[in-house]
């Protein structure tokens, strides 16, 4: 198990350590801080695995991997055999019902009652047992399966092929039965039922849309037809709820009425409109055929920037009104993946751009003729191309040392065939759609710079 976080030891909330049990937190008087997990939360030991794969990746760093690889699969086994966090009926992983993948439960009488009737709040919010009714949230399942493959590039990384297939083996066995336990048809229900909810628990757990359907989908639980039912599912919303929401990217949707935990709906992640959703559904969409709508995601999402004096805000009330309760560097990380791994089309399959996959999606937009540089702040290893789009011609020029460049090209819209050549020289390619889109695909370019041409008939 680990910790969530950790703050001053005089810190007000201190009263938790009377109500949670001893090994939910911890005291480090030489340091002044007391250490603390949230016993409702189940989903930090995939959290710390990603951690440690992006330090991996960005930097090469295999000696760091080595040292933090024993704890990281331990931490995944307590989430896979703690009577607490594993479902022995499901084989996934199992929480109380919080709203999706948030750290609170609903709260049995409105929070101005609670202490009248005898209730602590930091109990009934964030406190479970071996008791506490639980259910599969998707989420937290698509986060153990991203987990398994990270695990097994981390292990292949150092060599150990054996346990990266049994990493991997496990990764395939989580997505096949989330998959069967979690969907309704068109996403990911909110929570598959164990235990019954509690009776102040009147979610409609079958079909409320919940925030961690776009993870997912950037995880890569769902299959293709799945990925594309849920984006078209947030797509939809966006005339479903005209005149009722200023955009669809919901915490939840619809909002738990009146309240949820301590937050009344519309409000916080109980149907507000959130930027992480936002980025995540544009990267989303980007790479699944729905470049169209993950472009004007990103389009409003600039507005939104410039109305805010070059900032974007996390959370947002349906009204538009800026809301509060996350940093708004959360929502922006989102953004900026959205934009380089989906705009721009920059994915590192390895570590340090040895290996990418470039997929440019700029024929879809106005741009014509732009510069792209991607960089890894703790290693300066970095990928770049220039991009110029003309009548009946793309070229990218690609400046890297990567040892594999695999390109995938967005055809402009109409154009469903094309030729490339690489420096000069004809290359093997094939088309390949994706809904109603075509992609030029030339694959295994050793390392350097190329140029790449593609051109096509009018």
């Amino acid at each position: 198990m680990f910790y969530d976080y950790n703050m001053p030891v005089e810190w007000h909330q201190n009263s938790r350590m009377n109500v949670f049990d001893k090994k939910y937190w911890e005291i480090l008087p030489e340091e002044g801080v007391q250490l603390h997990r949230m016993p409702v939360t189940a989903d930090v030991e995939y959290l710390v695995v990603e951690g440690v794969y992006y330090v991996w990746q960005s930097t090469g760093d295999t000696t760091f991997v080595k040292k933090w690889l024993p704890a990281l699969e331990k931490g995944l086994m307590y989430s896979m055999t703690d009577p607490v966090r594993w479902s022995k009926k499901y084989q996934l992983i199992k929480r109380a019902y919080t709203l999706d993948t948030w750290d609170f439960q609903q709260i049995p009488v409105p929070k101005d009652e609670l202490a009248q009737k005898g209730y602590d709040l930091q109990d009934v919010l964030f406190n479970v047992n071996e008791d506490t009714p639980k259910g599969i949230m998707h989420g937290d399942n698509s986060g153990l399966y991203a987990a398994c493959r990270q695990l097994a590039l981390l292990h292949t990384a150092l060599g150990n092929e054996t346990d990266s297939k049994v990493w991997n083996h496990y990764a395939e066995i989580i997505r096949l039965r989330t998959n069967e336990v979690c969907w309704n048809g068109k996403f990911y229900k909110h929570f598959a039922i164990e235990d019954e909810p509690p009776a102040y628990n009147t979610m409609d757990q079958e079909n409320t849309l919940g925030l961690s359907n776009t993870y997912d989908i950037n995880r890569g639980l769902p299959t293709e037809e799945m990925a594309e039912s849920i984006i078209q599912t947030y797509y939809n919303l966006i005339e479903e709820t005209r005149g009722e929401s200023f955009a669809e990217w919901f915490g939840v949707y619809p909002p738990a009425e009146p309240y949820f935990g301590t937050h009344i709906a519309g409000d916080y992640m109980n149907g507000g409109v959130i930027t992480v959703v936002a980025g995540e559904l544009a990267k989303a969409a980007l790479q699944h055929g729905f470049e169209d709508y993950g472009i004007d995601i990103i389009n409003r999402l600039i507005e939104i920037t410039e109305n805010n004096n070059g900032d974007l805000p996390c959370v947002f009330l349906p009204d538009g009104t800026k809301g509060r309760g996350v940093p708004d560097i959360w929502g922006q990380a989102a953004v900026a993946s959205a934009l380089i791994e989906g705009l721009a089309g920059v994915v590192d399959d390895g570590t340090g751009f040895d290996h990418v996959t470039l997929s440019p999606r700029w024929s879809y937009t106005d741009r014509r003729n732009l510069k792209v540089n991607v960089v890894y702040g703790p290693s300066g290893k970095s990928i770049s191309y220039d991009y110029i789009k003309k009548d009946n011609e793309i070229i990218v020029d690609i400046h890297s040392k990567s040892s594999i460049v695999d390109c995938h090209i967005l055809l402009p819209k109409g154009i469903d065939s094309a030729s490339a050549t690489s420096n000069g020289k004809s290359v093997s390619s094939n088309i390949e759609k994706i809904r109603e889109s075509y992609y030029i695909v030339i694959e295994g370019m050793e390392g350097g710079n190329h140029q790449v041409k593609v051109n096509w008939k009018q």
